[in-house]
């Protein structure tokens, strides 16, 4: 009687005809398609919520997704979903128990039984090899709904993609910040000039004497607030003596040697500091600094002064033809105007700052950055939520304070990239390219600049020297080309 039974439930599923057009799909909702490569495999999962079917209870609905190329010639049926009535299920549940695995050409990917009235979500896995026409195929889903006797009461398609793995992958790039290493001692420097007036030919320095009172009372203000200041300690004080050009080199030169250790000897005895701690140096006549100001300026022969200054080598030689110039008008303007601020004597005040720990650090930023190292800086940035406008400053300042350190240049090109400026971001990376540190993010820059093998093989460079986050990068991009392709 079984055999029977079986025997009739094949003949009536095989030669069954259509009907009538029946159709669940706009009952079904299709959820959460995602397509992804793995390994020369594609991994197809979507969920399928059938809450709102009312199957038939003697109703099969044959739901096939389906794979199409391009061009319509080629096409891959996977795994269908079975979604049976009531009574149909409990049907092929016998004819299944009976030999069922001849009912199917092939095997379903799942066989559900659909309970009308409630809320049920049939979840859709399959995974198959990779083909390349398949990275620019759409998805439909068939529809088959079949009767008690099998016979077809409707075929119909939807579509569910356009296209089902995504024509630009969009990986994210990782980016690497350095931190800096502690400073152990953190000595600084500022330098100052010192425009004081002496007697012809004089180096005794008189307080009551031209300006300087003034000259004198802003470089007490310099050095008070340098020794006053709790956080710094004086380590040694820098001075260099400097004279006009008029006259001889070799009295120029001695007269600035007298005047640099007259300015030494009054700051000495004026502030308590032992002698020990100045570093006195004199060069004379100052003729690179005429020939910038002379450079700026739009003095009369002023290409006829530079001439002079570049091709007469003997600066002993250069006052004669000076003096001819506009029949000596143009030397009293250099007397007048340019020579004076050439007689000054520069002094340097060197100090060490002390550490500051966080919290102080988060206020020293803001008024005296120059006090801090780029380790306490980066310190105080890991203080703020990454990329809050705060997290931003503390990077410009650093990069502001260091203009020239290898560190504070690629971590603020780390902030420019975050903040989508690849253009300003590459330019300050490109100036240490040969840094392995910072190969990583050279690399993120020229793939926002869309340079893609430029950036692989800085990734790849990186990766070689260990840099993981540029091993990661460099897989994404080699499946960003890829999929390109």
């Amino acid at each position: 009687m079984k055999k029977k039974l079986y025997i009739l439930f094949v003949l009536i599923f095989v030669t069954g005809s259509l009907i009538s057009q029946v159709s669940y799909l706009n009952q079904l909702s299709f959820n959460n398609l995602t397509a992804e490569k793995n390994a020369g495999n594609l991994n197809l999962h979507m969920d399928v919520d059938v809450s709102k079917m009312d199957v038939s209870t003697q109703h099969m609905v044959v739901l096939t997704p389906v794979l199409n190329s391009v061009d319509g010639v080629t096409k891959l049926d996977l795994p269908a979903i079975i979604i049976n009535g009531k009574t149909r299920d409990k049907a092929l549940s016998r004819a299944m128990n009976l030999g069922g695995e001849k009912l199917f050409r092939t095997a379903p990917q799942t066989i559900f039984a659909r309970i009308n009235g409630t809320n049920q979500t049939i979840p859709y896995d399959v995974s198959f090899p990779l083909e390349d026409w398949m990275k620019k195929a759409t998805l439909t889903i068939k529809e088959q709904v079949k009767a008690c006797a099998d016979c077809e009461l409707g075929q119909n398609q939807t579509l569910l993609s356009e296209r089902l793995l995504s024509k630009d992958l969009n990986p994210t790039y990782q980016l690497t910040y350095i931190t800096p290493k502690a400073e152990p001692v953190k000595q600084r420097s500022e330098k100052h000039d010192a425009y004081l007036n002496f007697k012809v030919g004089k180096a005794d320095i008189l307080p009551d004497f031209g300006n300087n009172a003034a000259e004198l009372a802003k470089v007490d203000q310099t050095i008070r607030e340098v020794q006053n200041d709790k956080d710094l300690t004086v380590t040694n004080l820098s001075i260099s003596g400097y004279a006009s050009p008029e006259g001889s080199v070799k009295m120029n030169r001695d007269l600035s040697e007298k005047r640099a250790r007259a300015f030494a000897d009054y700051l000495a005895a004026k502030y308590t500091m032992p002698k020990d701690r100045f570093k006195v140096n004199w060069y004379g006549e100052d003729w690179a600094g005429l020939k910038n100001a002379v450079e700026k300026s739009s003095i009369a022969d002023k290409n006829a002064i530079l001439n002079i200054i570049n091709t007469v080598s003997n600066p002993d030689l250069r006052d004669a033809p000076l003096k001819k110039l506009s029949g000596g008008t143009t030397y009293k303007t250099l007397l007048e105007t340019y020579y004076p601020p050439l007689r000054r004597n520069e002094y340097t005040i060197a100090y060490v700052a002390r550490a500051f720990d966080v919290n102080e650090a988060r206020e020293v930023i803001k008024t005296r950055p120059q006090l801090l190292s780029l380790n306490e800086m980066f310190l105080v940035s890991q203080t703020y939520d990454k990329g809050s406008r705060e997290f931003k400053d503390v990077f410009d300042v650093a990069a502001r304070m260091y203009p020239n350190d290898p560190v504070a240049n690629i971590n603020a090109a780390t902030v420019e990239l975050e903040g989508g400026n690849a253009d300003a971001a590459y330019s300050r990376l490109q100036k240490f390219e040969r840094m392995p540190d910072a190969w990583n993010n050279i690399g993120v820059a020229l793939v926002m600049k869309q340079r893609y093998e430029e950036a692989l093989g800085y990734f790849d460079r990186a990766a070689a020297r260990g840099n993981t986050t540029a091993k990661l990068n460099a897989e994404q991009l080699r499946l960003f080309l890829a999929d390109q392709k």
